[in-house]
């Protein structure tokens, strides 16, 4: 996001709050509930999106140093292992070992290391997926060739701090997936040089796509977050842009109104809103003043997704390795925070998924002012090879 587009986009949100206004479709939208309960459905997904779409799996500043390494699982129980090599390169592995598929991390493990050694027969591993070490390797394996037993790479790029992979190893990124404008966001949101400061997961009764679309429209923010949300933002109010999958939004705050009382020199879009991208299938980042929310979701089934929430923020402000006390607290304060306004959005999400599952009603709507809904079903509907939803 350059300098002319953050001016656009306020003034944009301060011209339709003055009109009494949103981002609009034309027409309200209905489909079936069909796709978020079929594990039919579910399996096309996993075919067609989940193991098939260029995927986010998190940020740099996850493995900031040369060695350090975090483990994930994607959707299928498909296990990786992000590392950071001695070239102080980001690459992704599985998190297999050669020998017998034995995990050679735990998953959701981090830590730093220059060797993986397997833990069941030692066979061991440099940062770069090298097999650099296997116990009576030539006395029990000579007939096998070693330079073929290297950890299988996916391809992946780091994207101004933001790892992408193709969870087919033996498949490519595509080139210039990611348009500028949203490669400029994470540059805009200073990506690269984020720290993560606290994680964590759990499981959720809910598909992903409930989950999702709870986090690109503001027209429950009055009504589900009237205690948190609600005081600093103004209602209904949301502007977005999207590029194929991947969508930009904007969540305008109170101050944002007292922009036409300042000089444009002065208007800054972290103080004035929050910023949403949303890069489906696997990933949602929320930029707040202070900090930023990776929300990872991994679909486990039709109606179980996990969650991990990673805060990341600035280094210490004053260039040491460790935050000062006020710092450390400021970044507990967000950390429990954004955990306990997703909870609000996520205990409504398992009632919806319960209730879909009951079958009771068989079709869901999207208004007007729900337009980044539509625009996240028409992405889903191209990809899936099916017809978005019916008006």
């Amino acid at each position: 996001m350059n300098r002319d587009t953050e001016i656009r986009l306020i003034k944009e949100a301060v011209e339709l709050h003055d009109r009494g206004e949103t981002q609009y479709q034309e027409d309200a939208k209905t489909h079936s509930t069909e796709r978020y309960v079929s594990e039919e459905v579910f399996a096309k997904e996993k075919s067609k999106l989940f193991l098939e779409l260029p995927t986010v799996i998190g940020a740099a500043g996850e493995v900031p140093n040369i060695g350090d390494y975090h483990s994930v699982e994607w959707v299928g129980g498909l296990p990786l292992l992000i590392v950071r090599d001695n070239d102080n390169r980001v690459r992704v592995f599985a998190n297999v070992c050669r020998h017998r598929n034995a995990r050679l991390v735990e998953t959701g493990s981090s830590g730093c290391r220059r060797r993986f050694s397997c833990p069941y027969h030692a066979w061991t591993y440099n940062t770069d997926g090298k097999l650099i070490a296997a116990p009576e390797f030539e006395t029990g394996f000579s007939n096998l060739d070693k330079d073929k037993l290297n950890l299988i790479e996916f391809d992946s790029q780091v994207i101004n701090g933001i790892i992408f992979i193709h969870p087919n190893p033996d498949k490519k990124l595509p080139e210039n997936f990611v348009a500028d404008e949203i490669a400029s966001g994470f540059d805009y949101l200073n990506m690269q040089n984020q720290r993560i400061y606290k994680r964590r997961d759990y499981i959720l009764n809910a598909n992903w796509k409930i989950l999702a679309e709870g986090g690109i429209e503001a027209y429950h923010f009055n009504v589900a977050h009237k205690n948190t949300l609600a005081p600093f933002f103004l209602g209904n109010l949301s502007t977005w842009e999207s590029w194929g999958p991947y969508m930009r939004m904007i969540l305008p705050k109170r101050p944002i109104l007292g922009a036409k009382e300042l000089p444009e020199a002065e208007w800054d879009m972290r103080k004035m809103a929050n910023i949403i991208y949303n890069l489906p299938p696997g990933l949602m980042i929320l930029a707040q003043p202070d900090n930023v929310s990776l929300i990872k979701m991994v679909p486990l089934s039709a109606g179980k997704t996990r969650i991990e929430e990673v805060l990341l923020v600035d280094p210490p402000k004053d260039g040491s390795d460790n935050w000062s006390e006020d710092e450390l607290k400021m970044h507990e304060t967000n950390f429990n925070l954004v955990n306990k306004i997703l909870t609000e959005d996520w205990e409504l999400g398992e009632t919806i998924q319960a209730n879909m599952q009951s079958g009771i009603v068989d079709s869901i709507h999207f208004g007007r002012f729900e337009s980044a809904l539509t625009e996240f079903d028409r992405q889903y509907s191209h990809y899936m090879g099916v017809e978005a939803a019916d008006v």
